[in-house]
């Protein structure tokens, strides 16, 4: 028996609606993966792309570099080595001063080619002329200005007074009775009597505030270098 014509027909629409169906899902497999794959690549570019993440700090322009390590104290000033010039004081030369009779050291007049300390700095420059040299001591807590003549030399404070004299060739005379360098430490007792020190080193004199001390040599006992200075 055949099949009426109208029931092929509903059977042939309800065969392609299935076909249909099952093209629209085969589409969708296929295209799904690829549609991640799209988004895959879109992430992974999306962070190369991208700048600092919120989390990562920036950068601080005004921030100071550690020091690298604990800061040392500033060294002390070296004091040691006196500030030299070549700057001369003013006047003439003069000749190779002689000290006078009356100038002359003594106990109750404690002197030095024949100026006492505390002599103001213009009486003593006046006397002795131009220097070869001067410079600045600063050993000690208050500086001391010397002038150097060659054989001697003379030291003035901060008050412009007279500080030190001393004594460094035998070829001048330094107003002690004759007494010079190159002599030995027993003519110096001859000459200025017993000292209050001495040691193979030194002679000492303490006269009016003042010391007269004498330099030897330890080994022949010679007079090296005389130093009239202020008793501390």
């Amino acid at each position: 028996m055949r099949p009426k014509p109208e029931r092929q027909k509903k059977g042939t629409i309800a065969m392609k609606n299935k076909l249909r169906r099952a093209a629209m899902i085969g589409l969708l497999i296929s295209v799904l993966p690829a549609a991640a794959g799209c988004e895959a690549v879109h992430t992974f570019w999306g962070k190369e792309t991208a700048g600092p993440s919120a989390n990562q700090a920036e950068p601080n322009g005004n921030a100071q570099p550690s020091p690298s390590g604990a800061a040392g104290q500033t060294p002390a000033p070296d004091r040691s080595a006196a500030v030299s010039s070549n700057e001369n004081t003013e006047g003439p030369v003069k000749a190779k001063p002689v000290v006078t009779p009356e100038n002359t050291y003594r106990v109750n007049n404690p002197t030095l080619m024949g100026v006492t300390l505390g002599t103001p700095k213009d009486e003593v420059l006046n006397l002795f002329g131009k220097a070869k040299n001067m410079f600045v001591m600063d050993e000690d807590p208050q500086s001391v200005t010397v002038y150097e003549y060659g054989s001697f030399s003379v030291g003035f404070n901060v008050f412009d007074r007279l500080e030190f004299v001393q004594i460094q060739s035998a070829d001048i005379d330094p107003g002690l009775g004759g007494l010079r360098l190159g002599q030995t430490a027993d003519d110096a007792a001859d000459v200025l009597g017993k000292p209050n020190n001495r040691t193979d080193y030194v002679l000492a004199y303490k006269a009016q505030n003042t010391v007269l001390k004498l330099d030897l040599d330890p080994d022949n006992q010679t007079i090296q270098s005389i130093k009239l200075f202020p008793a501390s």
